[in-house]
């Protein structure tokens, strides 16, 4: 019989029959009820009770002797066993409601009460943190002591640093909507269990994760979506950059999709926890930490609902959640879709990334894809109007080592630190475009300033113009959330360049006032500047400000030309302050380098002598040198450090040659002439240390030189070196030839025989 509704409808030739719940109190919620079939085991549902009232005929209509009948609550028949219900047979109890006109339940009810479950979280788009992929890495070439020595200081209470320090940079997704799917595990964790297919499945799923790039977007575009590329360097050792790069080029090459969702960080600290901890307290930590069960589980999954994200990003969904089977448990995993350009669009899904929450977890859904919007300044505000320039890319400009400004176009004389940024290490140079984003003060609007000016110019070492200022004229268009029928969607404005008055070269203010319904797109920029363009050194960015009639407008008192107003150009010169700067412009020093490193290996040798010829076979005793004459420099000294080492054989061992972070050689600069291998670094390792076990065996040399460059998003790789060179060595017995004179003096003294 299909499933029908049984409505409580009153009939004066007809008895109603109420539900009576025992043991229920004036406080006790009632559960919604359900009438069931139970047919060869099988149940199935025949309708709802509404009201918890039925009518006599209604239910005499829908049940038959010699069958099974049950009440039970009012979820889907999939997750009702025959267990949850009270039963009954037509024969017996029919005609004993129609005397009474009650149906007594037993106290099983209480069991039908479904709970609310809401879950919650935020959906944010962040610079990924390619740190996960490399501790992986690690952890493949130590053993389980390794890594108890390697991080001591893992506890529960404490999570895993990233080895390489990155600004993570984040910003609400604040228009979107947020798919919640429940998935059932149900398998148990008993005694003997293979836990070290665990550590390895962990192990597996976020060396997989492909890698997401440092992009260069330049102004135009509010942070273009992302792909894979390589693993950027440099890492502690050149093993596991080597695995990396292995691994994400067969992501490349076997067209796996990226996955929709930053690398979860949390699955790098379960499996070094679970490395951690003594082998009788594994099993409880994944039982605590069972969102870990979708990885060696067969779960089921289902769309439970859906709900839009608030204005910060945040989420939160309730719902009634049917009864969990014994022995199961349920995870949370999202999916996160927004409408862009007239279609929708997924931007987050947890399930690519086996990115998994319990129902009380704050969900953090981070992904690197999505339009997101302004998630506010952390500028410290001074309290009046202001203009000054807020980030060079991700890097704030309190970062940026520029001289205090002393003049309306220069800056103090230059030291040679000034200009550069210490930002992933110290005393890094600029390169390639840089991307500039400036701050002004809401209330700039209503002093009349409505256009801006970015211009550069060579400093001379005294920190002042050594030229005429050029303007900056590359177009720049901005993107607002603009509603669009019932759909929130993106518009682009032009800011410039245009031509006011006797000004060109003059760009719109974007005010937050004027995005009105929804605010600007992050991450977006005011100008670029493509500094291959210019001669590498240092130099000046100027800041100027007009009114509508393309006036240039300047701080009321201040030197130089222009309109008096009240407001105040700002330096960011800590994380926590700023400085007034009472110029008509605002002015900051950049030290600009596109000359990459260099790096090459001339040279390999037995003992440091020389050999000929390029096909190489050496042949050593294990305490003989293998040499290495090779190069690694920046002729600016902005290398930030080499890595030498080799690699035996067909996936055999790999170890260091040499690793350094000064010039190889040292004298660089100047330049060597000629780049030969007398004025090469020398480096060594015995002929036992390179073979190992091994008599003989082929070895790849390689070399890489790892880069300071910045454009702001990231390290420019592409200024890095590398070089790779092939040698066969062969390790024989040790021979003392010093003995070999003894043996012939006592030869001679021997009498022949007559």
């Amino acid at each position: 019989m299909a499933a029908s509704r049984i409505p409580a409808t009153n009939n004066n030739s007809d008895k109603t029959l109420e539900l009576r719940f025992l043991g229920s109190t004036e406080k006790d919620q009632a559960p919604r009820v359900a009438l069931f079939a139970v047919e060869k085991g099988v149940v199935r549902k025949l309708g709802s009770i509404q009201g918890n009232k039925i009518q006599l005929s209604e239910l005499a209509r829908n049940v038959k002797e010699g069958a099974s009948y049950g009440f039970g609550p009012d979820i889907d028949e999939k997750e009702v066993t025959r267990e949850m219900l009270v039963t009954f047979r037509p024969r017996e109890k029919v005609a004993e409601w129609s005397r009474t006109g009650v149906i007594e339940v037993t106290p099983k009810w209480r069991d039908w009460i479904l709970p609310i479950v809401c879950v919650h979280g935020d959906v944010h788009r962040c610079r990924p943190r390619p740190w996960l992929l490399a501790d992986i890495a690690l952890a493949k070439t130590t053993t389980f002591t390794d890594v108890l020595t390697l991080r001591p200081e893992i506890s529960k209470a404490t999570t895993i640093t990233p080895s390489l320090t990155l600004p993570t940079i984040c910003a609400p997704i604040c228009n979107a909507v947020v798919e919640v799917y429940e998935k059932t595990c149900c398998c148990r964790l008993r005694p003997p269990f293979d836990i070290d297919d665990i550590l390895d499945r962990l192990k597996d799923l976020i060396e997989r994760v492909p890698p997401i790039p440092d992009p260069d977007p330049g102004p135009i575009s509010p942070w273009p979506e992302l792909g894979p590329i390589p693993i950027p360097g440099p890492g502690p050792d050149p093993v596991p950059i080597r695995q990396m790069e292995k691994a994400a080029s067969l992501v490349r090459a076997t067209g796996a999709k990226v996955p929709l969702g930053n690398p979860p960080e949390k699955l790098a600290e379960d499996y070094y926890m679970l490395m951690s901890l003594p082998l009788q307290d594994r099993l409880a930590y994944i039982d605590a930490h069972y969102y870990l069960y979708p990885i060696f589980c067969t779960c089921s999954s289902r769309k439970v609902g859906e709900t839009p994200v608030n204005e910060d990003g945040e989420f939160s969904f309730c719902y009634w959640r049917p009864f969990v089977r014994a022995g199961c448990r349920i995870t949370y995993y999202y999916k996160v879709r927004q409408w862009q350009d007239n279609q929708w669009v997924y931007i987050y899904d947890g399930s690519t990334t086996h990115d998994y929450f319990t129902a009380s977890d704050d969900a953090h859904l981070r992904t690197w894809k999505g339009r997101a919007c302004d998630p506010g300044s952390d500028v410290p505000d001074p309290g009046t109007n202001f203009v000054m320039l807020e980030n060079i890319g991700y890097i704030p400009s309190w970062k940026l080592a520029s001289p205090a400004q002393d003049s309306e176009l220069g800056v103090s004389s230059a030291n040679p630190g000034d200009g550069l940024v210490n930002n992933n290490y110290t005393g890094q140079p600029w390169g390639q475009t840089l991307s500039f984003r400036l701050k002004f003060h809401e209330g700039m609007k209503g002093i009349g300033a409505k256009y801006y000016r970015v211009s550069v110019v060579r400093a001379n070492s005294s920190g002042d113009p050594d030229g005429v200022p050029q303007v900056l004229t590359d177009p720049v268009a901005w993107s607002r959330w603009k509603w669009v029928g019932t759909q929130l969607q993106t518009e682009a404005v032009a800011l410039g360049p245009n031509a006011v008055g006797s000004n060109s070269g003059l760009y719109l203010i974007p005010y937050e006032s004027d995005a009105p319904d929804g605010g600007w797109l992050w991450f977006q920029f005011h100008q670029s500047w493509n500094t291959t363009m210019h001669d590498n050194g240092k130099h000046l960015v100027i800041v100027e400000v007009f009114d509508g009639a393309g006036n240039r407008i300047k701080p009321a008192g201040a030197a130089g030309a222009g309109i008096d107003k009240p407001f105040t150009f700002r330096r960011w010169s800590t994380e926590t302050a700023t400085d007034a700067v009472n110029y008509a412009a605002l002015v900051h020093m950049f030290h600009a380098d596109n000359v990459a490193c260099y790096g090459d290996i001339v040279a390999l040798r037995k003992n440091d002598a020389p050999v000929e010829g390029s096909c190489l076979f050496l042949t050593g005793c294990s305490g003989d040198k293998f040499t290495v004459r090779f190069y690694a420099f920046h002729v600016n000294k902005f290398m930030h450090s080499y890595n030498l080492w080799f690699v035996r054989g067909l996936n055999d061992t790999s170890g260091t040659i040499e690793t350094g972070t000064a010039n190889a050689p040292s004298t660089v600069p100047p330049i060597p002439s000629p780049l030969n291998a007398a004025n090469a670094k020398a480096a060594e390792k015995t002929f036992g240390e390179m073979l190992g076990a091994h008599q003989k065996c082929s070895f790849a040399i390689e070399l890489r030189v790892y880069p300071k460059h910045t454009n702001g998003f990231g390290i420019i790789t592409g200024y890095g070196a590398s070089d790779t060179a092939a040698v066969a060595l062969e390790q024989v017995p040790c021979v003392d030839l010093g003995s070999i004179p003894r043996i012939a003096a006592a030869t001679e003294k021997r009498e022949l025989p007559k």
